[in-house]
Protein backbone atom coordinates (compact mmCIF):
# COMPACT_ATOMS: atom_id res chain seq x y z
CA UNK A 1 0.00 0.00 0.00
CA UNK A 2 1.11 3.47 -1.19
CA UNK A 3 2.03 6.62 1.26
CA UNK A 4 -1.14 8.05 -0.36
CA UNK A 5 -4.07 5.34 0.29
CA UNK A 6 -2.63 4.41 3.67
CA UNK A 7 -3.36 7.84 5.08
CA UNK A 8 -6.38 8.00 3.43
CA UNK A 9 -7.43 4.73 4.90
CA UNK A 10 -6.52 5.86 8.38
CA UNK A 11 -7.90 9.27 7.79
CA UNK A 12 -11.84 7.66 7.33
CA UNK A 13 -11.03 5.85 10.78
CA UNK A 14 -10.95 9.03 12.83
CA UNK A 15 -14.20 11.01 13.62
CA UNK A 16 -12.08 14.44 13.53
CA UNK A 17 -13.28 17.26 11.75
CA UNK A 18 -10.12 18.93 11.17
CA UNK A 19 -6.78 18.27 11.11
CA UNK A 20 -3.84 20.53 12.85
CA UNK A 21 -0.07 19.67 11.30
CA UNK A 22 3.06 19.93 12.85
CA UNK A 23 5.39 21.74 10.72
CA UNK A 24 9.17 21.92 11.17
CA UNK A 25 9.96 22.29 7.60
CA UNK A 26 12.49 18.61 7.51
CA UNK A 27 11.78 16.20 5.19
CA UNK A 28 9.20 14.22 7.67
CA UNK A 29 6.52 16.99 8.08
CA UNK A 30 7.13 18.41 4.54
CA UNK A 31 5.88 14.96 2.78
CA UNK A 32 3.45 14.75 5.40
CA UNK A 33 1.87 18.55 4.58
CA UNK A 34 1.93 17.89 1.08
CA UNK A 35 0.30 14.35 1.24
CA UNK A 36 -2.41 16.12 2.83
CA UNK A 37 -3.03 18.60 0.37
CA UNK A 38 -2.69 16.08 -2.55
CA UNK A 39 -5.82 13.85 -0.56
CA UNK A 40 -7.55 17.10 -0.23
CA UNK A 41 -7.41 17.76 -3.99
CA UNK A 42 -8.30 14.00 -4.31
CA UNK A 43 -10.93 13.46 -1.80
CA UNK A 44 -13.96 15.75 -1.89
CA UNK A 45 -14.60 14.67 1.88
CA UNK A 46 -11.43 16.02 2.70
CA UNK A 47 -12.65 19.35 1.29
CA UNK A 48 -15.19 20.26 3.88
CA UNK A 49 -12.56 19.35 6.71
CA UNK A 50 -10.52 22.34 8.44
CA UNK A 51 -6.70 21.58 7.51
CA UNK A 52 -4.10 23.68 9.35
CA UNK A 53 -0.33 23.67 9.64
CA UNK A 54 1.77 25.06 12.72
CA UNK A 55 4.94 25.77 13.19
CA UNK A 56 6.99 26.06 16.58
CA UNK A 57 9.88 28.52 16.58
CA UNK A 58 11.96 27.30 19.52
CA UNK A 59 14.69 30.23 18.73
CA UNK A 60 17.39 27.86 19.47
CA UNK A 61 19.30 28.05 15.95
CA UNK A 62 20.72 30.52 14.03
CA UNK A 63 18.73 28.84 11.09
CA UNK A 64 15.11 29.00 12.53
CA UNK A 65 13.62 32.48 10.75
CA UNK A 66 14.91 30.75 7.40
CA UNK A 67 13.05 27.62 8.48
CA UNK A 68 9.96 29.78 9.29
CA UNK A 69 9.83 31.25 5.63
CA UNK A 70 10.10 28.16 4.14
CA UNK A 71 6.68 26.61 6.08
CA UNK A 72 4.93 29.67 5.21
CA UNK A 73 6.10 29.46 1.56
CA UNK A 74 5.05 25.59 1.32
CA UNK A 75 1.18 26.58 2.81
CA UNK A 76 1.22 29.18 0.78
CA UNK A 77 1.68 26.92 -1.86
CA UNK A 78 -0.41 24.20 -0.72
CA UNK A 79 -3.25 27.01 0.43
CA UNK A 80 -3.06 25.05 3.77
CA UNK A 81 -3.45 28.22 7.11
CA UNK A 82 -0.09 28.21 8.60
CA UNK A 83 0.41 29.18 12.67
CA UNK A 84 3.63 30.22 13.81
CA UNK A 85 4.31 30.32 17.57
CA UNK A 86 7.32 31.30 19.48
CA UNK A 87 8.44 29.59 22.63
CA UNK A 88 10.94 30.18 25.01
CA UNK A 89 12.81 26.53 26.00
CA UNK A 90 12.87 25.62 29.75
CA UNK A 91 16.67 23.84 29.60
CA UNK A 92 16.29 22.88 33.20
CA UNK A 93 15.94 19.04 32.46
CA UNK A 94 17.35 19.30 29.17
CA UNK A 95 17.32 20.93 26.14
CA UNK A 96 15.62 18.06 24.28
CA UNK A 97 13.07 17.58 27.33
CA UNK A 98 12.04 20.87 27.33
CA UNK A 99 11.67 21.99 23.43
CA UNK A 100 9.21 18.76 23.33
CA UNK A 101 7.58 20.19 26.84
CA UNK A 102 7.24 24.24 24.99
CA UNK A 103 6.04 22.91 21.39
CA UNK A 104 3.12 20.98 22.65
CA UNK A 105 1.93 23.07 25.48
CA UNK A 106 2.07 25.58 22.23
CA UNK A 107 0.18 23.60 20.18
CA UNK A 108 -2.37 22.64 23.01
CA UNK A 109 -3.04 26.64 23.11
CA UNK A 110 -4.35 26.18 19.11
CA UNK A 111 -6.05 22.72 18.92
CA UNK A 112 -9.66 23.52 18.21
CA UNK A 113 -12.64 21.18 19.26
CA UNK A 114 -12.90 18.07 16.79
CA UNK A 115 -9.73 19.01 15.79
CA UNK A 116 -6.76 16.38 15.48
CA UNK A 117 -3.17 16.93 15.79
CA UNK A 118 -0.87 15.05 12.91
CA UNK A 119 2.95 14.26 13.57
CA UNK A 120 5.15 12.91 10.51
CA UNK A 121 6.67 10.11 13.38
CA UNK A 122 7.54 7.58 11.30
CA UNK A 123 9.28 4.11 11.43
CA UNK A 124 12.84 5.07 12.32
CA UNK A 125 11.64 7.54 14.87
CA UNK A 126 9.81 4.69 17.00
CA UNK A 127 13.21 2.65 17.39
CA UNK A 128 14.53 5.19 18.56
CA UNK A 129 11.97 6.56 20.76
CA UNK A 130 11.75 2.22 22.18
CA UNK A 131 15.45 2.68 22.84
CA UNK A 132 15.26 5.92 24.42
CA UNK A 133 12.60 3.85 26.74
CA UNK A 134 14.98 0.80 27.09
CA UNK A 135 17.68 3.31 28.34
CA UNK A 136 15.27 5.05 31.15
CA UNK A 137 14.47 1.83 32.63
CA UNK A 138 10.80 2.13 31.75
CA UNK A 139 8.28 -0.19 32.29
CA UNK A 140 5.28 -2.03 29.34
CA UNK A 141 3.71 1.59 29.14
CA UNK A 142 6.97 3.52 27.98
CA UNK A 143 8.06 0.72 25.81
CA UNK A 144 4.92 0.61 24.26
CA UNK A 145 6.66 3.41 22.63
CA UNK A 146 4.15 5.60 19.98
CA UNK A 147 0.92 4.29 18.40
CA UNK A 148 -1.04 5.43 15.22
CA UNK A 149 -3.54 6.94 17.05
CA UNK A 150 -3.47 8.02 21.30
CA UNK A 151 -3.79 10.91 23.59
CA UNK A 152 -0.71 13.13 24.52
CA UNK A 153 -0.89 16.24 26.89
CA UNK A 154 -4.51 15.84 26.58
CA UNK A 155 -4.82 16.39 22.36
CA UNK A 156 -5.45 13.08 20.05
CA UNK A 157 -2.95 12.65 18.38
CA UNK A 158 -2.47 10.85 14.99
CA UNK A 159 0.81 9.92 13.44
CA UNK A 160 -0.11 8.26 9.59
CA UNK A 161 3.77 8.01 8.69
CA UNK A 162 4.45 5.54 11.64
CA UNK A 163 4.60 2.50 9.17
CA UNK A 164 7.11 3.57 6.99
CA UNK A 165 10.85 4.16 7.51
CA UNK A 166 12.81 7.41 6.65
CA UNK A 167 14.34 6.17 3.37
CA UNK A 168 10.64 5.45 2.21
CA UNK A 169 9.77 9.10 3.05
CA UNK A 170 13.13 10.33 1.09
CA UNK A 171 12.60 8.50 -2.04
CA UNK A 172 8.79 9.57 -1.88
CA UNK A 173 10.19 13.41 -1.24
CA UNK A 174 12.29 12.99 -4.27
CA UNK A 175 10.30 11.52 -6.49
CA UNK A 176 7.51 14.68 -6.01
CA UNK A 177 10.99 17.17 -6.12
CA UNK A 178 10.09 18.06 -2.64
CA UNK A 179 11.96 21.01 -0.71
CA UNK A 180 12.60 20.76 2.99
CA UNK A 181 14.96 22.68 5.30
CA UNK A 182 18.26 20.26 7.45
CA UNK A 183 18.40 21.08 11.43
CA UNK A 184 22.24 21.39 11.85
CA UNK A 185 21.58 20.44 15.46
CA UNK A 186 19.97 16.90 14.19
CA UNK A 187 24.48 16.07 13.57
CA UNK A 188 25.34 16.59 17.26
CA UNK A 189 25.54 13.27 18.92
CA UNK A 190 25.55 14.96 22.24
CA UNK A 191 21.53 14.74 22.04
CA UNK A 192 20.89 10.87 23.03
CA UNK A 193 18.36 10.52 20.15
CA UNK A 194 21.04 11.71 17.65
CA UNK A 195 23.27 9.32 19.00
CA UNK A 196 21.40 6.74 18.78
CA UNK A 197 20.10 7.89 15.29
CA UNK A 198 23.41 8.19 14.10
CA UNK A 199 25.87 5.97 15.36
CA UNK A 200 24.10 3.06 16.62
CA UNK A 201 21.31 2.22 14.80
CA UNK A 202 22.44 1.97 11.24
CA UNK A 203 24.71 -0.48 12.40
CA UNK A 204 22.34 -2.81 13.78
CA UNK A 205 19.90 -2.14 10.51
CA UNK A 206 22.86 -2.73 8.83
CA UNK A 207 23.48 -6.29 10.00
CA UNK A 208 19.74 -6.85 10.04
CA UNK A 209 17.40 -5.44 7.49
CA UNK A 210 14.35 -5.74 8.85
CA UNK A 211 15.22 -4.56 12.76
CA UNK A 212 12.63 -1.71 12.60
CA UNK A 213 9.66 -3.75 11.93
CA UNK A 214 11.12 -6.35 14.77
CA UNK A 215 11.23 -3.60 17.03
CA UNK A 216 8.03 -2.45 16.19
CA UNK A 217 6.55 -5.56 16.78
CA UNK A 218 8.10 -5.84 20.02
CA UNK A 219 6.54 -2.29 21.50
CA UNK A 220 3.07 -3.31 19.92
CA UNK A 221 3.47 -6.58 22.34
CA UNK A 222 4.39 -4.25 25.32
CA UNK A 223 1.56 -1.64 24.63
CA UNK A 224 -0.71 -4.83 24.27
CA UNK A 225 0.65 -6.11 27.74
CA UNK A 226 -0.18 -2.70 29.12
CA UNK A 227 -3.76 -2.54 28.04
CA UNK A 228 -3.98 -5.97 29.38
CA UNK A 229 -3.01 -4.64 32.72
CA UNK A 230 -4.90 -1.99 32.71
CA UNK A 231 -7.80 -4.12 32.29
CA UNK A 232 -7.29 -5.86 34.91
CA UNK A 233 -6.35 -3.48 37.57
CA UNK A 234 -9.31 -1.43 36.07
CA UNK A 235 -11.32 -1.38 39.21
CA UNK A 236 -8.94 -1.23 41.67
CA UNK A 237 -7.62 1.74 39.73
CA UNK A 238 -10.98 3.24 40.05
CA UNK A 239 -11.06 2.95 43.68
CA UNK A 240 -7.50 4.81 43.87
CA UNK A 241 -7.97 7.43 41.47
CA UNK A 242 -11.74 9.20 41.90
CA UNK A 243 -10.15 12.36 40.94
CA UNK A 244 -7.48 12.57 38.17
CA UNK A 245 -4.59 14.67 39.73
CA UNK A 246 -5.47 12.88 43.13
CA UNK A 247 -4.06 8.78 44.14
CA UNK A 248 -6.11 7.66 47.58
CA UNK A 249 -3.95 5.31 49.33
CA UNK A 250 -6.32 3.13 51.23
CA UNK A 251 -5.12 -0.30 51.51
CA UNK A 252 -2.62 0.64 48.70
CA UNK A 253 0.52 -0.75 51.69
CA UNK A 254 -1.24 -4.11 51.08
CA UNK A 255 -0.59 -4.34 47.73
CA UNK A 256 2.50 -6.73 45.87
CA UNK A 257 5.20 -4.51 44.59
CA UNK A 258 4.12 -5.15 41.19
CA UNK A 259 0.76 -4.09 41.96
CA UNK A 260 1.65 -1.28 43.48
CA UNK A 261 4.12 0.12 40.55
CA UNK A 262 1.62 -0.91 38.19
CA UNK A 263 -0.71 0.89 39.90
CA UNK A 264 1.19 4.25 39.54
CA UNK A 265 1.83 3.73 36.67
CA UNK A 266 -1.71 3.57 35.29
CA UNK A 267 -1.87 7.40 37.50
CA UNK A 268 0.62 8.94 35.79
CA UNK A 269 -0.48 7.86 32.44
CA UNK A 270 -3.95 9.23 33.26
CA UNK A 271 -2.42 12.16 33.44
CA UNK A 272 -0.16 12.02 30.31
CA UNK A 273 3.30 12.30 32.17
CA UNK A 274 6.45 10.71 30.86
CA UNK A 275 7.18 7.07 32.36
CA UNK A 276 9.96 7.30 35.52
CA UNK A 277 12.18 4.49 35.80
CA UNK A 278 11.76 1.76 37.82
CA UNK A 279 14.23 2.68 40.24
CA UNK A 280 11.98 6.70 40.72
CA UNK A 281 9.21 4.14 41.47
CA UNK A 282 11.21 2.93 44.12
CA UNK A 283 11.93 6.23 45.60
CA UNK A 284 8.55 8.06 45.18
CA UNK A 285 6.96 4.65 47.17
CA UNK A 286 9.36 4.66 49.52
CA UNK A 287 10.21 8.38 50.01
CA UNK A 288 6.87 9.39 49.58
CA UNK A 289 3.78 6.38 50.01
CA UNK A 290 6.18 5.21 53.00
CA UNK A 291 7.41 8.07 55.04
CA UNK A 292 6.19 8.79 58.20
CA UNK A 293 2.96 9.75 59.32
CA UNK A 294 3.55 13.66 60.48
CA UNK A 295 5.55 14.08 56.99
CA UNK A 296 5.04 15.94 54.24
CA UNK A 297 7.38 13.82 51.62
CA UNK A 298 7.41 15.19 47.76
CA UNK A 299 8.75 13.68 44.79
CA UNK A 300 9.52 15.73 41.79
CA UNK A 301 8.95 14.30 38.30
CA UNK A 302 10.11 16.44 35.70
CA UNK A 303 7.86 19.31 35.50
CA UNK A 304 5.68 18.14 38.10
CA UNK A 305 5.70 17.27 41.85
CA UNK A 306 3.90 14.44 43.40
CA UNK A 307 3.01 15.44 47.07
CA UNK A 308 1.18 13.39 50.15
CA UNK A 309 -1.31 14.78 52.24
CA UNK A 310 -3.98 12.85 54.66
CA UNK A 311 -3.55 8.97 53.29
CA UNK A 312 -3.14 10.74 49.19
CA UNK A 313 -1.02 11.45 46.82
CA UNK A 314 -1.38 14.87 44.71
CA UNK A 315 -0.05 15.92 41.73
CA UNK A 316 1.03 19.53 41.84
CA UNK A 317 3.54 22.09 39.88
CA UNK A 318 6.08 23.72 41.43
CA UNK A 319 5.41 26.01 43.77
CA UNK A 320 8.12 29.35 44.69
CA UNK A 321 8.31 29.36 48.62
CA UNK A 322 6.27 32.90 49.34
CA UNK A 323 6.86 32.34 53.04
CA UNK A 324 8.89 35.27 53.22
CA UNK A 325 6.61 37.45 50.54
CA UNK A 326 5.31 40.74 52.01
CA UNK A 327 3.55 43.16 49.88
CA UNK A 328 2.21 46.43 50.52
CA UNK A 329 -1.75 46.93 48.93
CA UNK A 330 -1.24 50.52 47.83
CA UNK A 331 -3.53 50.53 44.80
CA UNK A 332 -7.05 48.64 44.11
CA UNK A 333 -5.15 45.85 42.00
CA UNK A 334 -2.68 43.57 43.31
CA UNK A 335 -0.43 41.49 41.23
CA UNK A 336 0.12 38.27 43.38
CA UNK A 337 3.37 35.86 42.66
CA UNK A 338 3.43 32.86 41.39
CA UNK A 339 0.95 32.70 38.95
CA UNK A 340 -1.84 33.64 41.77
CA UNK A 341 -3.58 36.16 39.82
CA UNK A 342 -4.57 39.36 41.34
CA UNK A 343 -6.46 40.61 44.15
CA UNK A 344 -8.51 43.59 44.26
CA UNK A 345 -10.26 45.46 47.11
CA UNK A 346 -13.25 47.67 46.76
CA UNK A 347 -14.66 50.27 49.49
CA UNK A 348 -17.84 51.27 50.70
CA UNK A 349 -18.76 54.16 53.30
CA UNK A 350 -17.62 51.66 56.31
CA UNK A 351 -15.77 48.40 54.66
CA UNK A 352 -13.13 46.95 52.50
CA UNK A 353 -14.06 44.13 50.56
CA UNK A 354 -10.74 42.03 49.00
CA UNK A 355 -11.49 39.71 45.61
CA UNK A 356 -8.69 36.66 44.85
CA UNK A 357 -10.12 34.33 42.83
CA UNK A 358 -13.45 33.02 43.63
CA UNK A 359 -12.96 34.25 47.31
CA UNK A 360 -13.77 37.62 48.75
CA UNK A 361 -13.79 39.07 52.31
CA UNK A 362 -15.19 42.40 54.21
CA UNK A 363 -12.91 43.98 56.10
CA UNK A 364 -13.60 47.32 58.67
CA UNK A 365 -11.82 50.09 57.24
CA UNK A 366 -8.34 50.96 58.60
CA UNK A 367 -5.71 53.63 58.99
CA UNK A 368 -3.54 50.85 59.07
CA UNK A 369 -0.65 50.36 56.42
CA UNK A 370 -2.03 46.78 54.97
CA UNK A 371 -0.01 44.39 53.24
CA UNK A 372 -0.45 41.09 51.48
CA UNK A 373 1.72 38.10 53.47
CA UNK A 374 1.84 34.18 52.51
CA UNK A 375 3.66 32.84 55.79
CA UNK A 376 2.64 33.16 59.48
CA UNK A 377 3.39 30.92 62.44
CA UNK A 378 1.53 31.82 65.62
CA UNK A 379 -1.91 31.79 67.23
CA UNK A 380 -4.59 33.62 66.06
CA UNK A 381 -8.14 34.03 67.17
CA UNK A 382 -10.28 32.90 64.40
CA UNK A 383 -13.52 32.40 66.26
CA UNK A 384 -15.28 35.01 68.35
CA UNK A 385 -16.02 32.67 70.96
CA UNK A 386 -13.06 30.40 71.41
CA UNK A 387 -9.19 30.69 72.74
CA UNK A 388 -6.64 31.60 70.28
CA UNK A 389 -5.48 28.41 68.06
CA UNK A 390 -2.30 27.83 66.58
CA UNK A 391 -2.93 28.60 62.65
CA UNK A 392 -1.63 24.92 61.98
CA UNK A 393 -4.64 23.56 63.42
CA UNK A 394 -7.00 25.97 61.69
CA UNK A 395 -5.67 24.97 57.93
CA UNK A 396 -5.82 21.33 59.35
CA UNK A 397 -9.25 21.78 60.53
CA UNK A 398 -10.18 23.10 57.09
CA UNK A 399 -8.26 20.05 55.44
CA UNK A 400 -5.88 22.61 53.38
CA UNK A 401 -2.88 20.64 52.42
CA UNK A 402 0.47 22.08 53.60
CA UNK A 403 1.65 23.47 50.25
CA UNK A 404 -1.61 25.57 49.64
CA UNK A 405 -1.41 27.26 52.96
CA UNK A 406 1.46 28.97 51.85
CA UNK A 407 -0.23 30.28 48.77
CA UNK A 408 -3.60 31.75 50.12
CA UNK A 409 -3.12 35.49 50.56
CA UNK A 410 -3.32 36.75 54.11
CA UNK A 411 -4.47 40.27 54.78
CA UNK A 412 -2.46 41.77 57.42
CA UNK A 413 -3.70 45.74 59.33
CA UNK A 414 -0.09 46.64 60.70
CA UNK A 415 1.28 43.89 61.96
CA UNK A 416 -2.18 42.15 63.03
CA UNK A 417 -3.37 39.21 60.89
CA UNK A 418 -6.96 39.91 60.24
CA UNK A 419 -7.95 37.53 57.57
CA UNK A 420 -6.93 34.50 54.93
CA UNK A 421 -8.79 35.51 52.04
CA UNK A 422 -11.78 32.96 51.51
CA UNK A 423 -10.69 30.73 54.60
CA UNK A 424 -11.15 32.58 58.00
CA UNK A 425 -11.30 35.89 59.18
CA UNK A 426 -9.41 36.77 63.00
CA UNK A 427 -11.01 38.47 65.86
Amino acid sequence: MDLLSNIEKQLKQTSAQGFLIALSGGLDSTVLLFLFAKLRQKQAYLQTLSLRAIHIHHGLSQNADNWVKHCQNLCDQFQIPLIIERVQVDKTNGIEAGAREARYQAIKKHLQTQEMLVTAHHLNDQTETFFLALKRGSGLQGLGAMQQQSVLFGMPVLRPLLGFTRPQLEDYAQQEKLNWVIDESNEDNRYDRNFLRNEILPELRERWAHFDLAVQRSAQHCFEQQQLINDLLGKAFAEHCKIKNQFKLLKFRQYSPAKQTALLRMWLAENQLEMPSKRQLTQLINNVILAREDANPQFQLVNKVIRRYQDSLYLTKPFSDLTKCCLKLEKSTLSLPDNLGNLTVQENEHNLIFYWQDYSVTLEKTDLPISIRFGYSGKVKHHPKRPREDIKKIWQSLDIPPWQRNRIPLIFYGDELKSAVGFFLCF
